[in-house]
């Protein structure tokens, strides 16, 4: 690049030179003072003005993002394409036409600022369903430097306007019509995209560019869509409250008839052991009656010293059996007045 531009500024300053000498001449002999043109100064400076002119028409340097396209203006566009670094051409008949080969975006976007072109520039589209809805998207491309000639031959500096933009347009529109609008925001937005992306591959590469990829950036809808969809998502949301309610008193009456069964095992136990506890003590009763007196005694003795009755009332218990059990109650006394 520098080398190109070094031969150019070479031969504009032999050609001022030149014509800044002839008219140093012309200049003096218009004062009267003799003065003539110099062949050989002039011839000199003109082959010089010559060499470094054609040199600089027939090199030309490309840049490491670049490619460059050859047009002959004899046999018309050259099938092959320049890489990077300096190369020789035909001067004044060769003219090299340079593209961008780094990765180039185009985006389409509602957002006034935010697309390639200013204002609502977003892909509206009808669904399958009869919906209208609208895409942000974004394409990432690049120029495929073995076709340049190609693409330079159809399009030239125009694909981006010409090619790109409609294209992508196109494609987005008849893939959206394949679907239902709940599938084109959610359920299968992934896989629209995907459909886009290789269809937008294959069209890209019949021109002469590389599709590096393509994404949905936003999903818009009509205000009277938007607020049905948010309707929806507010009945959805109550649904699973009740939905969650309903199961919470379902557990909790789950837990209430565990807890009652628990009970009415625990009182069927204990009754079982009560009557049980009865029928020993009815049967020790039956094998030996005075267990009962036994038992009285027993429970009245650490408490009871001396046992009082009136006279008119007779023994409660058997005087025999009280001697009998004093091994039982030990200073225990009964007395009569």
């Amino acid at each position: 690049m520098v080398f190109a531009s070094l031969l150019g500024v070479l031969a504009t300053v032999v050609w001022v030179a030149v014509i800044g000498y002839v008219m140093f001449v012309f200049a003096q002999r218009a004062r009267g003072r003799p003065s003539k043109v110099s062949i050989s100064i002039t011839v000199i400076l003109i082959l010089l003005a010559l060499v470094f002119s054609t040199l600089s028409a027939g090199v030309v340097v490309i840049d490491a993002r670049e490619v460059g396209v050859v047009f002959n203006d004899i046999y018309g566009l050259r099938p092959y394409s320049l890489g990077p670094g300096l190369h020789i051409i035909t001067p004044f008949i060769d003219h090299v036409y340079l593209y961008p080969t780094i990765r180039q975006s185009y985006t389409m976007s509602i957002a006034p600022q935010e697309g390639a072109q200013y204002g609502d520039d977003s892909l509206w589209s009808r669904t399958i369903d009869g919906q209208q809805v609208s895409i942000d998207a974004t394409v990432f491309f690049e120029v495929n430097p073995e076709k340049a000639p190609l693409l330079h031959s159809k399009w030239q500096n125009r694909y981006l306007s010409d090619f790109v933009r409609p294209t992508v347009r196109g494609v987005t529109r008849a893939w959206i019509s394949q679907y239902r609008v709940e599938e084109v925001y959610s359920l299968r937005r992934e896989e629209l995209r995907s459909n886009i992306e290789e269809d937008l591959r294959k069209r890209f590469d019949e021109e002469g560019l590389i599709l590096r990829g393509f994404i949905i950036r936003n999903v818009n809808f009509t205000d009277e869509y938007a607020y049905s969809i948010e309707q929806k998502q507010i009945a959805e949301q109550e649904a699973q409250r009740m939905k969650y309610i309903v199961e919470k008193e379902r557990l909790e009456a789950e837990r209430k008839a565990v807890e009652a069964e628990g009970i009415k095992q625990a009182a069927v136990i204990k009754a079982q052991g009560e009557a049980e506890a009865l029928r020993l003590i009815n049967e020790a009763l039956r094998q030996n009656r005075d267990l009962l007196l036994y038992r009285y005694i027993e429970k009245i003795a650490p408490n009871i010293q001396v046992l009082m009755l009136p006279s008119s009332s007779p023994f409660i218990l058997d005087p025999g059996a009280l001697l009998q059990s004093t091994s039982v109650l030990s200073g225990t006394t009964a007395v009569t007045p």
